[in-house]
Parts: C-alpha cells; sequence; structure tokens
C-alpha cells in the first residue's frame, strides 16, 4: 500500500505543468511528505472540471457517506486500489467510468527489506518535475471531494528499490491528460492505461528513517533526505 507522497512543486509551477488553475490557491502549500494516514488533502484534476486544481480528501469514500473520514479508513483503508478491482462491481468501481482523476506529484515512496533491514526510498523524476498518478474521486453529500490512487502492478526498476509488494502507482503521461479525462474514452482504452504503466525516468534516493518517519512535512530546504 501506498501512504505518503511528495509534492514540492510551487502553485506556479503545477499550474503551468497541468495547464489548470487552482481553485482554491491559498489553500496549497507544498509538502515533502503527505501522510495519507491522516486526514489530508492533496490537488486533483477531475472529469467534470478538467481546467480546474481541486483540493480533494486523500482516502475515498462513497457518495452518500456523512460521519467521519478517519471512521470508515479505520475499516477500509481507501488510500490506493489495484487496478484489477476495478472489474469488482464493488461500489468503487463505477467510479473508473465517470470519477477518474489526475493526480500531480513530485514523488512517492517505496520500501526494501534486505537482511533484516527496512530501507526507504523516494522515487521522482530525475528532472524533479511533477507528474500525473491515475485516481478515482467521489463527490459527497457537502461538495467535498476525495479520492484514490490506482496501483498497477511494479515495473523492473521500482522492484529494485522495492519488496514489500508487487504493485506500483500508476502513471499517465502528460500528453494523455485529456484522454484519461474524457467522458468518451472507452473502458477498454481505460484500461489499457492501467495495465500498461508508461516508463517514466525515475530516480531513486535513499532517505533515512527520520526523514521518512515525519507525517506531514512541510516543504522545507534545511530538511536532509539522508
Amino acid at each position: 500500500m501506498y501512504f505518503k507522497l511528495s509534492n514540492t512543486a510551487e502553485k506556479e509551477i503545477l499550474e503551468r505543468m497541468t495547464k489548470a488553475s487552482f481553485k482554491y490557491p491559498n489553500l496549497y502549500k507544498p509538502q515533502s511528505i503527505i501522510h495519507g494516514l491522516t486526514e489530508v488533502s492533496i490537488p486533483i484534476i477531475t472529469m467534470d472540471k478538467p481546467d480546474e486544481l481541486s483540493l480533494s480528501i486523500w482516502g475515498l469514500l462513497p457518495d452518500n457517506y456523512t460521519a467521519d473520514w478517519s471512521d470508515f479508513q479505520n475499516n477500509f483503508n481507501t488510500l490506493n486500489f489495484q487496478e484489477d478491482s476495478m472489474d469488482s462491481g464493488l461500489w468503487y468501481s463505477e467510479a473508473l467510468i465517470s470519477r477518474r482523476c489526475l493526480i500531480p506529484v513530485t514523488g512517492f515512496f517505496t520500501t526494501l527489506i534486505e537482511n533484516g533491514e527496512a530501507y526507504n526510498f523516494k522515487i521522482a523524476l530525475k528532472n524533479g518535475s511533477p507528474f500525473y498518478l491515475a485516481g478515482i474521486y467521489t463527490i459527497l453529500e457537502d461538495g467535498f471531494l476525495t479520492c484514490s490512487i490506482l496501483t498497477g502492478k511494479s515495473d523492473d526498476f521500482i522492484k529494485q528499490v522495492q519488496n514489500t509488494v508487487d504493485s506500483m502507482p500508476v502513471t499517465i503521461p502528460v500528453d494523455k491528460k485529456d484522454e484519461w479525462l474524457d467522458f468518451n474514452t472507452t473502458p477498454m482504452r481505460t484500461r489499457q492505461f492501467l495495465k500498461k504503466i508508461p516508463k517514466q525516468d525515475f530516480s531513486a534516493t535513499s532517505i533515512s528513517d527520520a526523514y521518512y518517519n515525519q507525517k506531514n512535512l512541510d516543504k522545507s530546504p534545511n530538511m536532509s533526505l539522508g
């Protein structure tokens, strides 16, 4: 399960990369670590509003759910969904048809177990640019958004720095943004996105336990990865 992300991109960089504008620009702040096991909001782009960067609670809730986010997550963790579960017919799977979203990030984290020790890595593009993760979302009765990341099979690069799970977040190329968010994209094409994760120019940076064990960490030039 992936429960930590990084998004250190400034607001202007995200808006330029996504060609979308923040609905509430003053609520966004770059973060070195975003800890999904706490109730936290992340920027997403939805099928309903593809020209807008909206803030969404990370961890999908059913449309008609009215109790606390933490109560639901304590019973059913929805930070990620494996792509093959989208064919399950369960309550969240219909979102793949009409509630797809893109989640811009600058990194995610993996763990490798070796000789009884856990080693953590930050996965990011070599040039430091943001990139898109594939996701699904819901709109609650009060208008709040909730979302989940879609994961697929690990590629050869990720397997070098992760052996706790055989999955990785599905990435969507920048030039495929419009197709992923288009209501006219067929279910077959949507599943092709999930089954064939594109190769990205990723690097893996080893990070210290002190860094990794932070919860929600604002972007700080003084915080060392090592």
